[in-house]
């Protein structure tokens, strides 16, 4: 799920200060950098974490496919994986 950075199968709050703790707070690494892309960008940075909060609280566009609510393969080609192969939730 895109957007699903600590990976607990929805997209909320806790995603983006996920994405905040990985980048600046010493935070565990993200176990899908796809997922964690929000912007699909092919990048994680603060702007991931921003799309997200715009997302969820001032009506901002949603992440781009797979999306917030499809489990699936990143369509985009990029430099970013996922090492958590776990069955999406």
């Amino acid at each position: 799920r895109r957007g699903d950075a600590n990976l607990d199968g929805r997209v909320d709050i806790s995603d983006g200060i996920a994405t905040l703790l990985a980048l600046f707070g010493g935070g565990d690494a993200l176990g899908c950098e796809d997922g964690a892309d929000s912007n699909d960008s092919g990048a994680i940075d603060l702007s991931d974490a921003v799309f997200t909060f715009g997302f969820l609280f001032s009506g901002g566009t949603s992440p781009p496919p797979p999306g917030p609510t499809i489990c699936g393969a990143d369509p985009t080609p990029d430099g970013l994986g996922c090492a958590d192969q776990s069955p999406c939730r």
